[in-house]
């Protein structure tokens, strides 16, 4: 059975974002991306334009069919509390089965030098060797695990810290343009890099983070919203928030700003107020004073028949 989606943003990777939020995909799955039409811009800031538009999708397994076997509903405390210790059991075995996935990927990879240097991936790895002997990489192992429509580059080596730079920016960067080389003849061809477990520990410490902050909003019933992000992500924490009962994600801001805000379920996506939306007062209820000092008043400049046209003369002055 395939799945699709329609996804719609001012650039192709919010529209990307947008398909697979709306495809409901989870990180482990090959979605692939088929761009409909690329963004307008507006005649003069005002007439015209037109946001791009993908189409996400992706397969999956028919779903049996279910047995009805319904039963009378029980009102009785013990069954409620059966019932959820199962759902509390499932979750925690469904937790333990998506870490050891992420701890002990199954992808076969094969040294660079199998891979035909005319397709997307090897493509992609002449361009990465270039930039990295430009860094002063040396003496880097390159592992690639190709399907159909995407690759997996991986990079082994010492000194590689300057490749994954604050927060992984560079190494999503260099992916970006690794991306461009490999599709330079035209359709879409996934390409993903990672840097020894990079990735597997950065997506652990993502889905925790949208863990904890889930909780907060739980509790406190407001929006919270996260550092700006890249789409690759994004998408790590709206995938771990759809696990969660009771909150909902989405992303809002463009560009370098682009972030992820966390909302009570059936809110509004809003960007939270630091002051709570309550304007600081004193304990009289009345607005605190200003700490503006006040300017001193101006002066009457001086006229020039207020100065002297001489200067004091001494008395002791010889003749």
């Amino acid at each position: 059975m395939i799945k699709e989606a329609i996804g719609f943003g001012n650039t192709v990777d919010e529209a990307k974002e947008d398909a697979i939020l709306k495809l409901g995909a989870k990180i482990e799955e090959d979605v692939q991306i088929e761009i409909i039409s690329l963004p307008k811009k507006k005649v003069l800031g005002l007439f015209g334009g037109a946001q791009a538009e993908v189409k996400a999708f992706v397969e999956r397994p028919d779903k049996p069919a279910k047995k009805s076997n319904k039963q009378p509903k029980k009102a009785d405390n013990n069954a409620k509390a059966d019932k959820k210790a199962k759902h509390e059991k499932a979750e925690s075995k469904k937790a333990e089965q998506k870490t050891e996935k992420i701890e002990k990927p199954e992808i076969e990879a094969v040294d660079q030098s199998q891979i035909d240097a005319a397709s997307p991936t090897g493509k992609a790895i002449a361009y990465l060797n270039a930039i990295l002997k430009n860094l002063g990489c040396e003496n880097v192992e390159i592992k690639a695990a190709v399907r159909e429509n995407s690759a997996l580059i991986i990079l082994d080596g010492e000194g590689l810290g300057v490749v994954i730079g604050h927060r992984g920016e560079t190494l999503d960067a260099l992916q970006h343009l690794v991306s461009l080389a490999a599709n330079n003849s035209g359709g879409y061809f996934k390409v993903t890099l990672n840097i020894g477990d990079y990735r597997e520990k950065r997506e652990q410490t993502l889905v925790s983070l949208a863990q904890r902050v889930a909780e907060q909003v739980k509790r406190n019933s407001r929006n919270r919203a996260l550092e700006p992000m890249s789409a690759y992500e994004r998408r790590i924490i709206h995938t771990a928030v759809q696990e969660i009962e009771g909150v909902s994600s989405a992303s809002i801001g463009e560009g370098k700003n682009r972030r992820v805000v966390i909302f009570p379920e059936g809110g509004t996506p809003n960007m939270p107020r630091r002051d709570g939306g309550n304007r600081r007062r004193n304990d009289r209820g009345n607005r605190r004073p200003s700490n503006t000092v006040a300017s001193a008043p101006t002066r009457e400049p001086k006229r020039d028949t207020d100065i002297p046209l001489y200067g004091k003369i001494s008395a002791n002055t010889e003749e």
